[in-house]
Order: C-alpha cells, then structure tokens, then sequence
C-alpha cells in the first residue's frame, strides 16, 4: 500500500505517526477518531462508535487509519485486522494484528494472530470473537478494507464481517475504524453500513483538495448529517479550507448525488423539472435555493418520496438511529428512546455502568412495564423484593413499583425496557 501524505503506510513495524498523538504529543483523555477535523465534524466520538470512512481514489484512507492507531494505542489495546497485504515486522508495542493475510497470499504468517492459507470466512469471524474476547471491552479495532474481504470471500462475507463485528464491538464499548473504498461496492452495500453503524463520513476529491460529509451521525443532533467542509492534506494531517457548508449546499450535493446515482444528465433533469439546465447547475452547486414547486417536482423526477411516509401505508416503520440522543435518567443509568408508537408503546434501550445503583425507579411511570435484560446481570428491589435478571430474562409488572436497581458487575447492563404511551 503506498504512503499517505508523507507518512510511512500503517502496515508494518514503521507506525511513523504513531509515535506522536494527533496534537504533536498531548496526551488524549477522550475518545478521538486521531483527526480533530473529523472529530468536530460529527460533533464527537462517543464510546462504542464504529467510524465508517469512506471515500474514493483521493481519500486518505492510509493516513487516517495511521492517525487512529497513534491516539488510541497509549491508551487502549489496539487490533489490526490484517488482510490486503502480508504483515510486514513485528507489530509496534500495544497493537495486535488478526493476520488475515495468509487466506490471500496463500503464505503461513509468523504473527501468533493469524488464519492458515485455507481457512473459511467462518474461521475467521471466529478469530475475530475469540481475538476480542482476549482483549476485553473498551479496546480500539482498526480493520481492513471490506474490499479486500469482498475480494477474498464475496461481497456477502464482506456484509457479514460488519453486521457481526459493528454491533459486538458496540456492546463491548469499543472503538472501530472501517476504512473504504467506496468505489469498490455497490451503493446498496454503502447504504447498508450506513443503516448498522453509527458514523458514517464521506471524503471524495474536489479539485486540488477533499470534501468531507457526514451521511450518517448516530447520538448526534440532528442537523450533523449532511454537514459537509473542504479539507487538504498538510502536515501529516487534515486541515480545513473553509466552515461547514450551508444547507442550500447541502441540498445541491443531494440532489447532484441522486441524479447521478440515476444516471441522468442534468439536461434531462432539467427538461422532466421544467426549468433550464443553467438554473439546475445552479442549485446543484448551492448557488440558489430552489422553490417549493421546484423541489417537489425535483423529488418526483429523482424517485426521492416526500410527504407521508410509505411506511405507514405499508403498516410498518423503522425508527433509524440517526439523531436519537442519549438521556441521562440517574446516575450510572443512560437510555435512549428507541421507538415510540401510541399502539406499540414505547421502548427504551436503558444502559446500566458498572458498579451503579439506585433507590429509585427508571421511569416514573404509573402504567405496565417490562424489562428485558438483553446483556449482563440487574438486580431489581420490586414490592420490597429482591430479584436477578440474567441476560434473555424479562420482567413484567402491572401495578408493582420498581423501587432499586443495581449492577453488580464490571461490564455495562443493557435493558429493553417498554410501557404503553402516556
């Protein structure tokens, strides 16, 4: 792999830029993607993000990951999922290589992590649990590209490896940077990641320089995704040209991004639109907003659906994670409000920190609950009662009150919880 704006590329014992934290030498105290544009772009990295980078031929993917690895390696375990390339080195001081390589190259590694030449995409997903299970919760994961697992087992295994691995690493409150190539999968294999994971950042070429968009922020305010700034490569670093465009720059980028996912020209936009080619340049560029009438008819000429969701008519809905903020109910008790329907009820994933305990209800509801333990073990003091709920175990009160709760081990709690709507 070559190197990336004058730093030595990521694989081997080199770590160049790794030796210094991505401000030259400052200790890093909170969660950090290793580049401060991106960190301030999506508004933070939060525990248990999967960051998804994706970009084409102009992105540099190679200096990011470098970037990761310097920030998170003083401080946590770090595990590079190895594959494109044999591991060439022994591996810096604080880092582990899953040495996937051998499957490709068809050569036995020497690194203690590694797959025989002729192991399954099974074996591998299995090495990558049995890996994590190692290294405990709270670690940093660098993987390689899903092209090369698209290239090694299919573009099914490529899907698999991140349906499994997001959400596990999620669970286990670690990090994980998902370089890739965009060009090199479907968009509908670039929708899915963005469905699973909670950021998604876009970079592609613009000139001499980069364009940086959020797609896809998890956590975050609404108003993140979409945020978009032009960056260049300096120093070994991504530096910003200018702020975060606006929103009519934003609509434009949608709607360029559509009609090219489309295939269509902007004449022919323009033509089924019924205004000039001129005037379509000059939205899709963020020069002039367009109006109502116009957008609407873009939307139709696009296949982008507005008003009523279809959704509804279908009888279902799908409550994306996009935006949804975290609450804090009490000390050592997060939640976020996972779905909330005047039939269904709402529905609550409640996170329990280790060690925490209350003396109070989660929710001061006077209706039925349930609560199912989906990871760990919580205890509950219920009508002066203690019970414990293991994982898969469910509580059901009609009328009794949920007095306590606590957490007796060392690893987060997850709970569903749900009751009718007020």
């Amino acid at each position: 792999m070559p190197a990336v704006g004058g730093s030595e590329p990521w694989r081997g014992a080199q770590y160049r830029v790794a030796d210094r934290a991505p401000d030259r030498g400052a200790e890093v105290e909170h969660e950090t993607s290793g580049t401060a544009l991106i960190d301030g772009l999506i508004e933070g990295v939060h525990v248990g993000d999967n960051l998804v980078v994706q970009g084409d031929a102009a992105a540099p993917l190679d200096l990011l990951t470098e970037r990761f690895i310097a920030a998170a390696r003083p401080r946590v375990p770090v595990v590079v999922v190895n594959l494109a390339e044999a591991w060439a080195g022994e591996p810096a001081e604080g880092v582990t290589v899953l040495d996937w390589s051998p499957v490709r190259t068809g050569e036995a590694s020497a690194l203690p992590d590694a797959l025989d030449p002729a192991a399954t995409f099974a074996q591998a997903l299995a090495s990558l649990e049995a890996l994590d299970e190692r290294v405990g919760s709270g670690a940093a994961f660098v993987f390689d590209r899903l092209t090369a697992v698209q290239e090694t087992w299919g573009a099914d295994a490529a899907l698999e490896l991140f349906l499994t691995a997001c959400p596990r690493l999620y669970r286990r409150r670690s990090l994980a940077l998902w370089p890739v190539e965009a060009d090199a999968h479907r968009p509908t294999f670039l929708r899915r990641l963005g469905e699973i994971t909670q950021v998604v950042v876009e970079i592609t070429g613009e000139g001499e320089g980069l364009s940086l968009t959020v797609r896809e922020a998890a956590g975050r305010a609404p108003d993140v995704v979409g945020r978009t700034v032009a960056a260049v490569v300096a120093d070994g670093d991504l530096v910003a040209t200018d702020g975060p465009r606006s929103t009519r720059e934003r609509l434009g980028t949608v709607i360029r991004d559509q009609r090219l996912s489309l295939g269509l020209a902007q004449a022919e936009v323009a033509r089924r639109v019924g205004i000039t080619p001129s005037a379509l340049s000059q939205v899709e560029r963020g020069v002039r907003g367009p109006s109502g009438d116009t957008l609407m008819r873009l939307w139709e000429v696009l296949g982008v659906p507005f008003g009523p969701s279809e959704q509804a008519e279908a009888g279902y809905a799908i409550a994306r994670r996009s935006g949804r903020e975290r609450k804090a109910l009490q000390d050592g008790l997060t939640a976020e409000r996972v779905a909330a329907d005047p039939l269904a009820g709402e529905v609550w994933l409640v996170e329990v920190a280790p060690g925490a305990s209350g003396d109070r209800p989660p929710f001061a509801v006077k209706r039925p609950e349930v609560a199912a333990v989906v990871r760990g073990v919580l205890d509950v003091t219920i009508d002066g009662r203690s019970e414990t709920l293991h994982e898969g175990d469910a509580l059901v009160s009609a009328d009794a009150v949920i007095s306590g709760w606590a957490n007796p081990s060392g690893q987060p709690v997850e709970v569903l919880w749900t009751f009718p709507v007020r």
